[in-house]
This record gives C-alpha cells, structure tokens and sequence, in this order.
C-alpha cells in the first residue's frame, strides 16, 4: 500500500492547553523547514485562514521542501464569533458568516492544488439540557454544509466528529451520526474525516468506523493519533492502543482507501521530529506486520472469527520462533 502520510501545520507552532504553553512561536515558513525534517511526509493539512495570510509563501514553502497541501482543515472555533456556535448558531448572519468560510477554504483549497477541506465544528452543540433545539439546529447543519458543498463540485468537503470540547456535547459526535448527515444531504462532496482519537474516545473501534465509512464511500480523510480513551490526548499513534492501529490500517487496506493519513498529534512535551516521526514509524511497523502475515490470511482468519489464532500469527511475525520457544505450547 502506497501510504501517503501528512501532518496538522498548526501543531508546529505555539501550543497551549488550559493550564501552560508549548513549543514556540514560529513563521509558516519556519513550521514547513520543520515539516521537512520528519521522515515520511509529503505532504501537510494547513489552517485556514491563520496559516493562509501569505498565499505566495506557502506555494513557495511547498515547491521548496516538494511538500504537497494534502488538505485545508477549516477553523470555525478560535474567533470569538463562533464561541456559540458557527453552522448552527441562533444568529442567521453568523451561520451565513460560517458557509461564507467554508467556500473561501474550498476556493483556496483548489487554488494550492488541494481537493480537500475538513473541519470539526467544535462550538456547534451544547453544554445543558433545554440549551438546544436539536432539530432545528440539525436543520441549520444540513442547510449550511449543503449551501457550501453547492459552491464547487471540484473539493470534497470532510466533516470531522468528536464528542466533547469545547462543547460539553458536539453536535456531530459519531460516525453513525455523521454519516446519517452525509446520506441526508446526498451530496458526492461531503463526507467524513475519521479521527482514530475521536473515535477511541467516543468508544467506537476505529476500525469499524472505518469501515462503515469506506463502505459508504464516504471515508475522506483518516486522523491517526491515540489515547487512553478518556480524553482526546493525541498522542502517537499506536503508542498505547497498538491493536487499534494495526486493524485500522488492515481493514483500510482492505477497503483500498486511497486518502491521506494525516498526523493529529499534540508534541507538548517531546521534540516535534519525534512526535510525528514515531507516529509515522509506529504506522510503518503496523503495516509491515500486515505484509508478513498476508492480506488474504488476516481476512480468512476474520471471516472464521479466530481472534486469538489471528493474535498467535502476529505475534510470531514480531517474535520469530515464539511459538517454538514457548514453554505452554505442546505440554498437553
């Protein structure tokens, strides 16, 4: 599988979380030489508008260190405006404000050769009972996605689901109930962005959100990070929940998904070479434990629900001569 592996812009620069800051202040210029020194990556998922305020910059970074802009991922969350909400705010001038965003993303998406815009709306939800009008306010999200996806055919538009943060609960929490929204629109250009985090978070397996995705043809883009599925950490991939990883990338490869894995991975506390360099290595071990055991083995195993076979396979690919050394095996 010919993987093409990008990462988030925006985590090359000044982070914070609630309590203190990270890393340091830095140029786009600057986060692409950074961008340049992880093994593996082509290409970059780029904020728009803050990283998007000098066009001719980015172009330039782009053909400089051969990095493509893999996609356009839409803030809708850090100006004030939208600190109620963006596509289902109460106010109509702020939900057209929101659609007016998200068609200058696609337009300058196609203009650095992207075709591709994802965005999690975060703010659009609810932190109490009686505080929401859910159908209505479901009414306002189809109304808003399908006025930008009519804008241009030529840029998939990919929604992002999470359960919590900022909101206490985000309107667009699940795959099942973002792809409902897919299908309710019926439009060819929207579909979903399968963070593996959000997904663990939300208790969903990853790999069956995918799946359900793909099968829909509606998986168009894959955040790959982790966490202890209380929190959306994004941590390496693979660093805690291993498994997850591996049959994620399994059941992707099986579904032939052709899109981009773009590292949404959150370096606090370790360089940023690092963060995203183990995440793209921890991705490459998982698939070439997938080539040793064999496509067509792993999908033969599955279809007979032999879990703990299917475990025993890998784990003598990651220990050779395990099962021979083994002291339980044969002494019955």
């Amino acid at each position: 599988m010919n993987i093409k592996y990008s990462l988030l812009l925006g985590f090359l620069g000044e982070l914070s979380d609630r309590f203190t800051s990270y890393g340091q202040a830095r140029s786009v210029s600057e986060r692409f030489a950074l961008v340049a020194n992880v093994p593996g990556v082509t290409g970059v998922e780029i904020v728009y508008p803050y990283d998007l305020d000098d066009l001719d910059a980015v172009t330039a970074a782009c053909a400089l260190h051969r990095l493509a802009i893999a996609s356009v991922n839409l803030n809708v969350k850090k100006d004030p405006m939208w600190r109620h909400g963006s596509f289902t705010h109460r106010d109509p001038e702020v939900r057209a404000e929101s659609v007016a965003w998200m068609k200058r993303a696609m337009d300058t998406a196609a203009e650095l050769g992207a075709g591709l815009v994802t965005c999690c709306p975060l703010n659009d939800g609810y932190d109490y009972a009686f505080e929401s009008d859910y159908a209505q306010a479901w009414d306002w999200l189809l109304q808003a996605i399908d006025a930008a996806a009519s804008h241009r055919d030529d840029v998939q538009l990919s929604l992002e689901y999470k359960p919590s943060e900022p909101r206490a609960r985000v309107i667009l929490d699940s795959a099942a109930k973002t792809l409902n929204l897919c299908h309710e629109l019926g439009r060819g250009n929207v579909g979903v962005t399968m963070d593996m985090g959000h997904a663990l978070y939300t208790g969903e397996s990853s790999a069956e959100a995918a799946a359900l995705l793909a099968r829909a043809g509606k998986l168009f883009l894959i955040h790959v990070n982790d966490n202890y599925r209380n929190w959306d950490w994004d941590l390496i991939a693979g660093s805690v929940n291993w498994w997850d990883l591996v049959e994620l990338l399994y059941v992707v490869r099986k579904a032939d998904y052709q899109g981009w894995f773009a590292a949404d991975v959150f370096p606090n506390r370790i360089p940023v070479e690092k963060a995203f360099g183990t995440t793209f290595k921890m991705m490459w071990a998982a698939n070439r434990l997938i080539d040793a055991v064999g496509l067509s083995t792993i999908s033969e195993l599955v279809a007979k629900g032999l879990a703990p076979e299917m475990l025993e396979r890998f784990i003598d690919e990651m220990i050779p001569g395990f099962s021979e050394e083994y002291p339980g095996f044969g002494s019955h």
